[in-house]
């Protein structure tokens, strides 16, 4: 999906009412074009008389430049917002990640199944896979009761594990299968294990023009019709 502000504003919100109790203050937000991080909360700070610093002026950034999936979206956003969290209570952290960060970015995993990570930025290595052309096997899943779309990536070893399995997830309705080129799908980690990851529609549609189905005659599974 493209980051709007609006989108990372309302998020902000959200986020902030169910992870922080509601209690960080707004803040300016703005959308970069940087290619070498996905968030950033910059401030000034001023060294304390007996030590520490205090934290002031922040701004909320978001680099707009990648088509990321929405997941990973609203996981910079939280992530940037526990650096915010820390700054804003003028709480010292050991190092950037340090004690208090991965505290909460574990508590946060923990409560609301996040996927939470120590470092987020872009590299030339990530830029270069994003565009590196592989064959991905898909599976599309409907969750119940609701209009929320789930994906997984399988492993070419675990496809047929995967295939049995995915099914029998009590929250998942309904799976279908494809495979795609598309270089979108190569920043979903390549499952082994049982792992769906949300997609918003509007992203699949986006990414889905060159899916071809995949069906499955006993032991082989092999490109449908479309």
């Amino acid at each position: 999906m493209k980051v709007t502000l609006e989108y990372v504003e309302r998020k902000f919100a959200e986020f902030n009412d169910l992870m922080f109790e509601g209690k960080l203050k707004p803040l300016p937000f703005r959308l970069s074009r940087a290619r070498t991080f996905l968030g950033m909360v910059r401030y000034k700070r001023k060294r304390k008389l007996f030590g520490g610093w205090h934290y002031s002026d922040f701004q909320f950034v978001i680099s707009c430049l990648y088509d990321m999936p929405e997941n990973e979206v609203e996981d910079t956003i939280i992530h940037e917002m526990i650096h915010y969290w820390i700054f804003s209570n003028q709480m010292q952290d050991n190092k950037p990640h340090g004690n208090l960060f991965c505290g909460k970015m574990e508590e946060i995993n923990r409560r609301f199944g996040r996927h939470l990570t120590v470092t987020h930025t872009k590299t030339e290595a990530d830029l270069s896979n994003d565009r590196e052309i592989r064959r991905h096997l898909i599976c599309i899943s409907k969750i119940k009761d609701s209009d929320v779309l789930g994906i997984t990536i399988a492993s070419k070893t675990k496809l047929f594990m995967l295939w049995d399995e995915l099914p029998k997830v009590r929250q998942v309705a309904e799976c279908a299968w494809y495979v795609s080129t598309d270089p979108f799908f190569n920043r979903f980690p390549r499952a082994s294990s049982l792992k769906i990851y949300r997609i918003s529609k509007e992203d699949l549609d986006a990414h889905r023009h060159d899916f071809k189905p995949l069906v499955r005659m006993g032991d082989t599974i092999m490109v449908g019709r479309q």
